[in-house]
């Protein structure tokens, strides 16, 4: 009964439940000259509308678009005889609009306005709008590899039967997504049983950003009213959020805080109040994080070493945004809260991938071991197709991913001729960078050596960073082939021999020149120590008593089974170090 009259009291928001104009209106017309700034005002039923306007002349035009006082169109230049149609969406629920339009030679030519129609049929499939800041945003790995929104990767958990569109945009608090124009783009788009995620709060305090910056009574007005009111009268379903976790770490308890709330508190009280649907990711995530490793819950963070993110080259120590980790992880945790939270939803929710035909294979453990940590995936489709031969490629994400080793973001000409195409890109260019690939692997390498590169250049304020890279040789190549025996014992190796050197209490993994322990005459005499050493720990066995035969290739299966057991060995050793403290 308290959800059915919270609803109530938001369809009377904004004038009653009409979402549409009164009548179907298309129209034309010019701004007024007010003081410099071009103006245009009138009163508008409320609904929702489309405003183009377009500028441009014989002159250079000089522009920037506000509606409702929101700066829609940041300020562009057009050259001479250059015109430029601009459309906006606009939601009124006071009866009025206004256009404005600054600039020291606007040129316009016109302003015009129509009603969207009133929808009022369901989609082929429900839609999932997101509406959030940077922690949700979808990013172009090109440009910032490897920073990643959970909104990203949220329709990865959904079936095809539903539609996500991410809309959530980095720097954005509830004001500043309000006065761009994205909430209207969604009002104007939605149709009856869509869905609309709504989650602010990070940017929402900053005083010191009056275009980002709203009071937690504003704030509360603006989502009560607005985000969740307007989708009600749609028809769509709104989902309100606290804002995601950040991964503050208290030494003194030994746990992590809680964070965000003074816009996460006003958001429980909001869903309380209006009982709408609600999911409390920032308690969720806190609580879970205190149930893991510190290394896990950071490692999913946008903490990165020096080349591992490509906008920031030196490195982060970024305790807010997230990787692909930790974006699949929070995204989990949102979908493990809708069957309860928001259950017209739970039907379109993917069951987790189950390999079809490893069930009764003689590795399917290691397998399932290897999938639930997120180090292997199948194509899909429930098939990981495990007698087929693993590739150079798909061994090195698994060893990198046992071992902990992030992969580098990609640079061209750096990465062993790899495309940045290619979805192993950025783990070849780390495993370049640190030496993990035996130069006999590539193409036209006759060995590899470490140079120190420059990061940053020094200042006044900050001395000079660098980094220590290995190099192949300018005409190296990396190339997609299956991979041997031999080779894959060498990279393994070399994985677990730098995440050991690299650990909080550095180990050496030990090297054994030629036990005779396998009786092949073909082996690499660069590989023979590779595989003496992995042989002395009890990672790799021959294929017979006697031969190991070095030149064949290896299925996924058998590449799991190897690489579990270097990642247990990992673990072990961590164990055992923590023991001694």
């Amino acid at each position: 009964m308290k959800k059915f009259f919270a609803i109530l009291l938001s369809l009377a928001i904004c004038g009653g439940i009409s979402v549409a104009a009164e009548s179907e209106l298309d129209m034309t017309v010019m701004p007024e000259n007010i003081n410099g700034e071009w103006v245009y005002e009138t009163e508008l039923p409320n609904g929702d509308y489309s405003v183009t306007v377009t500028t441009g002349g014989d002159t250079e035009t000089d522009a920037n678009i506000y509606i409702n006082g929101g700066e829609r169109v940041r300020k562009y230049t057009l050259e001479a005889g250059e015109t430029q149609e601009n459309e906006q969406r606009a939601v009124i629920c006071d009866g009025r609009l206004e256009v404005k339009i600054l600039g020291e030679n606007p040129q316009v030519t016109g302003i015009e306005i129509k009603a969207v129609p009133t929808r009022t049929e369901a989609g082929e499939k429900p839609t999932i709008y997101i509406a959030g800041d940077s922690t949700a945003q979808t990013y172009n790995y090109k440009n910032v590899f490897p920073q990643t929104g959970w909104g990203q990767v949220f329709s990865e958990f959904f079936t095809d039967d539903v539609i996500v569109e991410n809309r959530a945009m980095g720097g954005r608090s509830s004001k500043s997504y309000n006065n761009d124009g994205r909430l209207d783009r969604i009002l104007t788009e939605m149709k009856p049983g869509d869905y609309l995620f709504i989650q602010f709060g990070i940017n929402d305090g900053a005083q010191n950003k009056p275009e980002r910056y709203i009071s937690v009574e504003g704030y509360r007005e603006l989502i009560k009213d607005k985000y969740i009111g307007e989708t009600i009268k749609r028809g769509g379903i709104p989902v309100l959020m606290t804002p995601t976790a950040s991964s503050h770490w208290d030494n003194w308890k030994g746990e992590f805080l809680m964070s965000r709330a003074y816009y996460a508190d006003p958001t429980r009280e909001l869903a309380k109040e209006t009982g709408v649907n609600f999911i409390d990711i920032n308690s969720i995530m806190t609580h879970t994080w205190n149930t893991m490793s510190k290394e896990d819950v950071l490692s999913g963070y946008f903490i990165c070493e020096p080349l591992e993110s490509k906008a920031y080259p030196a490195g982060t120590d970024d305790r807010t945004h997230l990787k692909a980790k930790g974006a699949r992880a929070v995204a989990r945790l949102i979908v493990d809260q809708i069957p309860d939270a928001v259950p017209g939803l739970a039907e379109y929710i993917k069951p987790q991938e189950a390999f079809s035909d490893t069930k009764d294979h003689w590795a399917s453990s290691d397998i399932t071991s290897l999938q639930n940590d997120g180090i292997i995936s199948g194509d899909g489709e429930g098939h990981f197709m495990p007698e087929n031969n693993v590739t150079r490629a798909e061994f090195l994400k698994m060893a990198m991913e046992a071992s902990k080793i992030v992969p580098h973001a990609y640079r061209e000409g750096e990465a062993l001729g790899v495309d940045e195409d290619k979805w192993y890109c950025c783990y070849v260019q780390g495993a370049a960078d640190k030496g993990l690939i035996p130069y006999r692997m590539l193409d036209d390498s006759d060995g590899r050596e470490e140079i120190t590169k420059v990061l940053s250049e020094a200042t006044e304020d900050k001395e000079e960073v660098t980094a220590g890279v290995y190099t192949y040789g300018n005409n190296a190549v990396f190339t997609e082939k299956e991979m041997t025996r031999e080779e894959m014992t060498a990279v393994m190796m070399n994985c677990l021999s730098y995440a050991l050197r690299n650990s909080e209490k550095p180990i050496e993994v030990k090297t054994v020149a030629g036990d005779d322990a396998f009786a092949d005459a073909d082996f690499d005499e660069a590989y023979l120590n590779a595989v003496s050493a992995a042989h002395s720990y009890g990672l790799v066995n021959g294929v017979t008593d006697t031969l190991f035969m070095p030149k064949k290739t290896l299925t996924r299966a058998e590449a799991a089974k190897t690489v579990c057991g270097m990642r247990d060995m990992l673990k072990a050793i961590d164990e055992t170090s923590e023991g001694k403290d």
